[in-house]
């Protein structure tokens, strides 16, 4: 699509360091993977960049003021880490100005119902 080529659209994943680092960088590994497939996917108009890894209030809230402040940043998509606590975004969420776009889901395309446990759910 034509008009779009440069602006880009913010990837923020939120998560906290309760979980450890190793969960962190897990999480953000799974990040920049699903970054990558709908940046490949040939679906969308504009770029998907990813910003990174959010684990506290102040971050969510200095990302998204960026994004507010970043002309070619037309909008941000966010997804959570399964214990990602809603309250730390609260503020940062009022501060945005750009349309948003929360991705309610978990990682896996198939829950291992039978094998299923806390490590499991820790990173998904």
């Amino acid at each position: 699509m034509k008009g779009f080529e440069n602006f880009e659209v913010w990837f923020v994943t939120g998560a906290q360091l309760l979980y450890g680092g190793d969960a962190v960088i897990a999480v953000d590994a799974h990040s920049n993977e699903m970054v990558k497939g709908l940046n490949e996917s040939g679906n969308l108009p504009v770029k998907i960049v990813y910003k990174g890894t959010v684990n506290s209030a102040r971050e969510v809230t200095d990302t998204l003021k960026a994004a507010n402040n970043d002309p070619h940043c037309i909008g941000v998509i966010t997804w959570m880490h399964t214990f990602s606590p809603a309250k730390m975004w609260i503020h940062g969420l009022q501060e945005l100005r750009k349309p948003l776009l929360h991705f309610h889901t978990q990682f896996n395309k198939e829950i291992p119902w039978e094998t299923m446990d806390m490590d499991f759910m820790n990173l998904n």
